[in-house]
């Protein structure tokens, strides 16, 4: 059970780091140059990428939090 919630706990943490790397490649933020970028926006695919990511890290949290009785 340990080792299981370990595993979970490794998944949770890689979850967040492509949260955060996917985030700073949307192409709002442009290699190069300084603050937003209004020319062009992120497709709804990576939106879809995102919110998929987010869900699947809430729940992964919910499963850790510890329960109360």
């Amino acid at each position: 059970m340990a080792n299981e919630e370990e595993t979970k706990q490794q998944r949770l943490t890689r979850l967040q780091q492509q949260l955060a790397d996917t985030h700073a490649k949307l192409p709002e933020h442009c290699h190069g140059t300084d603050g937003y970028i209004t020319d062009h926006r992120a497709t709804p695919a990576q939106w879809q990428e995102i919110e998929n990511l987010e869900e699947e890290i809430e729940a992964l949290k919910a499963e850790l939090a510890p329960r109360q009785a």
